[in-house]
């Protein structure tokens, strides 16, 4: 069973053959695809931090980055399960079945916070992210998120991408209460405005 075969989708963009799509399905439709979301998740994380020492995340003792990463996926999916969060989901041109990234975000509005996002190691450098990128950009004004200071690789790809390093308080455009607060000592928060 694909993605496609059980989720009603809406497809948003067909950029490089590759397909965007809302995953609307929710329960064992979903649950259904657990596992490929969290092999995803564990694989890419596990690669963007391969190189990093442990110390740097600030984890408790007993936490391994594997113990971490799985709480991180069980949390995400929680709120993608009980409908906090949207799910868009990239599948390769070659297979339906393979997906290559996806995004989850939490909207307010027109404003969205990118919660997770997640390209496959093996598809990354081909505009897949910012193909998920392009599409929460086509129904958002204003775009939030987190990443830690840490990732130099995630820091350089949203600057790429046109999001600058923020304040919670820039005035009119102040981060809303209901997104998600993190350290700022771990985590820088970034933004992009979508003239």
């Amino acid at each position: 069973m694909t993605i496609q075969d059980n989720c009603k989708k809406n497809y948003v963009a067909n950029l490089n053959n590759n397909y965007i799509t809302k995953v609307l399905a929710t329960g064992p439709v979903l649950e259904a695809q657990r596992a490929t979301f969290s092999n995803l998740f564990m694989r890419s994380f596990s690669h963007a931090y391969r190189d990093l020492q442990l110390d740097l995340f600030d984890l408790p003792q007993e936490q391994t980055l594997s113990s971490y990463l799985e709480h991180s996926f069980n949390a995400t999916w929680s709120l993608i399960q009980s409908g906090k969060l949207q799910l868009w989901v990239e599948v390769s041109r070659d297979s339906s079945e393979l997906v290559v990234g996806f995004i989850c975000v939490q909207t307010k509005d027109d404003i969205c916070y990118i919660e997770q996002f997640v390209v496959h190691p093996d598809f990354q450098r081909i505009k897949i992210g910012s193909n998920l990128i392009k599409a929460v950009e086509e129904r958002y004004r204003l775009i939030w998120l987190h990443t830690r200071h840490i990732n130099e690789v995630a820091i350089s790809f949203y600057t790429r991408n046109g999001f600058i390093r923020s304040d919670a308080d820039d005035g009119d455009m102040a981060y809303p209460i209901e997104f998600p607060s993190r350290s700022s000592k771990t985590f820088m928060l970034m933004k992009k405005v979508i003239s």
